[in-house]
């Protein structure tokens, strides 16, 4: 009977070390670089654990911001999202 005690009290002592272990690691890899990335402003990229720096269109394109579309093209609100309609 002491040996199977001591026995468990070994797995649960290891089951407990391995769960620490494995929360500081997701806590290193995830959390605390994401909270870093998201205070000085870029955007977290988790599926690459990177952090992205966002640029405006206009930074791309060198277009002027409030330019009229090209080619007759209607303006898209900035605000209003289109979701399609539900059947």
């Amino acid at each position: 009977m002491n040996k199977t005690i001591n026995r468990l009290k070994y797995i649960f002592l290891a089951l407990f070390l391995l769960g620490s272990a494995g929360v500081l690691a997701y806590h290193g890899l995830w959390v605390w670089p994401k909270e870093k990335c998201e205070a000085r402003g870029g955007a977290w990229a988790g599926k690459w654990l990177k952090c992205a720096t966002v640029y405006p269109i206009e930074t791309m394109t060198r277009r002027p911001a409030g330019t009229p579309p090209i080619n007759g093209e209607k303006a898209a609100p900035a605000a209003a999202a289109t979701v399609p309609e539900k059947k």
